[in-house]
C-alpha cells in the first residue's frame, strides 16, 4: 500500500533515484583477523557487518604440521557493487602479507531488498542526495 499526497501523482523510486546494486560479501580469514576485515568494511561503506566463528576443514594433524589455524572467523557483510572492486584489492593486498594473514572472500549479487527504508540504508543514501530528473540530470 502505497500514500500519495493530494495533488501529487505517485512515481516509484526507481524512476527518480539511482539504485546501486548490491552485493552480499562472504570473507573468511583465519581467527583474529576479522579485526582488519571489519574496518575494510567501514572504510568501503558497507551497511551491515556481521561476524561468525567457524572451523576448517583441514585436519589437526595436518595443520599442526603446515602451521596453519584451524579456527576461522567469517564475516558477512552488504557493499555497494561499485565499492566491490576497491574491497577485493584491499584484501588481496593483505592476503599476501604472510601465510597468517591469508584468507579467501567472495561475493553474491543481492537481486531485491524489501522496503525503500530498508534500501537506502542498505546503500548508505544520504537524506541529502537529490532525485534525479527523468532526463537523467540532478534536480535543483
Amino acid at each position: 500500500m502505497s500514500e500519495t499526497v493530494p495533488g501529487r501523482d505517485f512515481v516509484p523510486y526507481e524512476q527518480t533515484h539511482r539504485l546501486r546494486p548490491l552485493l552480499l560479501v562472504t570473507t573468511i580469514v583465519p581467527e583474529g583477523q576479522s579485526g582488519y576485515v571489519i574496518q575494510l568494511n567501514n572504510e568501503n561503506e558497507a551497511a551491515i557487518c556481521c561476524v561468525c566463528h567457524g572451523k576448517g576443514t583441514i585436519s589437526a594433524e595436518m595443520a599442526l604440521a603446515l602451521s596453519l589455524p584451524t579456527k576461522k572467523e567469517v564475516v558477512f557483510s552488504l557493499i555497494r557493487a561499485d565499492r566491490w572492486g576497491v574491497y577485493k584489492g584491499q584484501l588481496a593486498q593483505r592476503f599476501s602479507v604472510s601465510k597468517m594473514a591469508k584468507g579467501i572472500a567472495y561475493a553474491i549479487p543481492v537481486d531485491s531488498v524489501a522496503g525503500i527504508s530498508i534500501y537506502k540504508m542498505l546503500t548508505n543514501t544520504r537524506l541529502f542526495e537529490k532525485p534525479i530528473s527523468a532526463k537523467g540530470g540532478k534536480k535543483k
